[in-house]
């Protein structure tokens, strides 16, 4: 009862967010997050179709759909990045950069393991590539927040909310994840009653920061951190145009 009532729940507090969201017509401020939202209360729905009309496939949609759903997340990590940095562009660039060689990476990891099991199957392995890819996006978070706090670069509420939230949920994630590997099935019986009620938790931390808009507010501090941008670029391209240059000598010598 308890499990079925958190899984209601959840669908009923995504469709929420998404109507204030189409209510107060901000709904385009965070089209990625909110995309992601549509899409877990889609595969919520399916699920629950899914568990009572054909259960003995529930598990292989589950894993299938939670490899999309993890996919789908990186986008509202590179949202937040985006949004957050929007008033500098230069540091907004270079994250763009960073976060692009940390999917790229990812990625590889995850073909060159497929490649090389050939028992490898999304479905079937969900568990450890999502660990994969909850720690990249959690450490990009830590990164996010560092450079927030250094620079004291404002955020409004929306965005604030969203960091929280996904915060939360990428910390209860991986904590779920380690001891669902760790326990194996032992730890199934626990798992269906505490993800779905950390889960809620972070819907109504949501609901509660995106029930109106609140744009992010202006920074005085534009300055700095484009200086100290535009002094990393310049130091990169100094070191690889000596790089350059050795090389050629070496060649020529």
């Amino acid at each position: 009862m308890l499990s079925s009532v958190l899984w209601i729940l959840g669908p009923i507090l995504e469709s929420l967010i998404v109507v204030r969201a189409v209510q107060g017509n901000f709904l385009k401020e965070y089209k990625l997050f909110y995309s992601y939202i549509i899409w877990v209360f889609l595969r919520d729905l399916s699920l629950f179709a899914v568990y009572h009309s054909w259960p003995a496939a529930y598990a292989y949609v589950y894993w299938y759909s939670q490899f999309f759903s993890v996919l789908v997340g990186c986008g509202v990590v590179w949202e937040i990045y985006k949004v957050a940095l929007a008033n500098y562009p230069g540091a907004a660039r270079m994250a763009r950069s960073v976060l692009l060689f940390l999917f790229i990476i990812t990625m590889s990891r995850i073909a060159v393991y497929a490649a090389n099991n050939a028992k490898w199957l999304p479905g079937k392995t969900t568990l450890e590539t999502e660990r994969e890819f909850r720690i990249v996006q959690a450490l990009v978070l830590i990164g996010l927040l560092a450079l927030l706090a250094y620079y004291a670069i404002p955020a409004g509420r929306n965005l604030k909310g969203i960091i929280l939230g996904y915060g939360v949920f990428l910390g209860t994630n991986l904590a779920q994840l380690t001891l669902r590997d760790f326990l194996g099935d032992k730890f199934q019986y626990w798992w269906q009653y505490i993800q779905p009620t950390t889960y809620i938790l972070v819907l109504l931390i949501w609901c509660c920061t995106l029930w109106d808009f609140f744009p992010s507010p202006e920074s005085g501090l534009a300055t700095r951190i484009e200086v100290d941008y535009q002094s990393l670029a310049y130091e990169t391209r100094k070191r690889l145009r000596a790089a350059g240059s050795y090389i050629v000598k070496a060649i020529r010598s």
